[in-house]
């Protein structure tokens, strides 16, 4: 409603200031000023619909000059039809004028001259209003996504310092100074290396992939103290895949997940392995007993989906079959 409301009022006004600058019939004329107030609407709701189209089939940010152009011809055709029917209608109520003959040569000179400068008048401020906004949606839709990232890396910090995890560290800490100090102070220094590395990286927007599975590395070390032989991790990445990008925390919360919802002892084995596979970065599990009491709302799985559609607008494919399999873009 507002954008009709103001089409109807702009080409008004146009049309009625175009009927001022030439007074046909030298004494003002209600109908005369209602016509030309009515051609100026005409034309007003055709440019508007002439630049959708024109906008969806060449791009202003990409071809500006080619995009001002087009405006300014198809314009020109548009204003011109029109006004050529109103003049020729305008004859029709008006028999004493005859625009298109020798004598009125003069006026519809004038016309076409003031319709060709008002087209390019038009345009030129369309191209700078219409950048303007471009900029501003671009503005909001930076701050807007940078707000996304920043509260889905929140969350994916508050899984990683999530207190259960630090109780079962430190019972297991508890358990390891009875039995070997030397375990014990490899697991303290995996810990801070994990929770370091947390800390450092909870505001980065992608980190390289051999950062990351040094991280996984400790955090699969404390998995191991505490459930030993029974848990592995198999890495099968090249020099390629290591020097790619990824999200901070990706894979530790896809290992989590394997090691939160299977159990695992000498005939049921935990096996995770990562690795590349058709330009994604594959990580899978086998699926052994179910853990009981562990409910899964995917909140991991979500958040890491959500991160990938913002940061490479790639879509993340899960796999829930024999094994549990997530397949990560690779972003170089």
């Amino acid at each position: 409603m507002g954008r009709n409301l103001f089409l109807i009022i702009l080409g008004f006004i146009v049309g009625v200031l175009f009927y001022s600058f030439h007074n046909f019939s030298g004494q003002p004329n209600l109908l005369e000023i209602l016509l030309n107030g009515l051609m100026g609407i005409t034309v007003s709701y055709a440019f508007y619909f002439c630049n959708l189209f024109l906008n969806k089939v060449v791009r202003w940010k990409q071809q500006v000059g080619m995009r001002l152009l087009l405006g300014i011809i198809c314009h020109t055709a548009i204003g011109f039809g029109i006004v050529f029917l109103g003049l020729k209608g305008y004859e029709l109520l008006y028999p004493d004028y005859a625009f298109f003959s020798i004598a009125g040569s003069k006026t519809s000179l004038k016309i076409g001259i003031l319709l060709l400068c008002t087209i390019l008048i038009y345009n030129i401020v369309y191209l700078v209003f219409y950048s303007y906004r471009q900029y501003t949606v671009g503005q909001i839709s930076e701050v807007r996504y940078k707000r996304e990232q920043t509260e889905l890396q929140l969350k994916a910090l508050k899984s990683q310092l999530s207190p259960h995890f630090l109780f079962n560290s430190l019972n297991t800490l508890s358990s390891l100074f009875r039995k070997d100090a030397k375990k014990a102070e490899q697991f303290i220094r995996s810990l801070a290396k994990s929770y370091q590395y947390t800390l450092k990286t909870y505001t980065e927007v992608l980190v390289p992939l051999e950062d990351e599975l040094d991280f996984v590395r400790s955090y699969c070390f404390m998995v191991q103290t505490r459930f030993g032989n029974h848990f592995s991790l198999d890495l099968q990445l090249s020099d390629e895949e290591l020097h790619s990008k990824i999200p901070p925390l990706t894979l530790q919360m896809l290992v989590e997940n394997a090691v939160k919802h299977n159990m695992f002892d000498d005939k049921n084995q935990l096996k995770v392995s990562i690795g590349p596979k058709n330009g994604f970065l594959e990580v899978s599990n086998n699926k052994t007993k179910k853990r009981q009491g562990v409910k899964s709302l995917k909140i991991g799985l979500k958040n890491i989906v959500s991160r990938y559609e913002l940061l490479a607008d790639k879509q993340v494919n899960i796999i829930d079959d024999e094994g549990f399999t997530v397949q990560l873009p690779i972003i170089t």
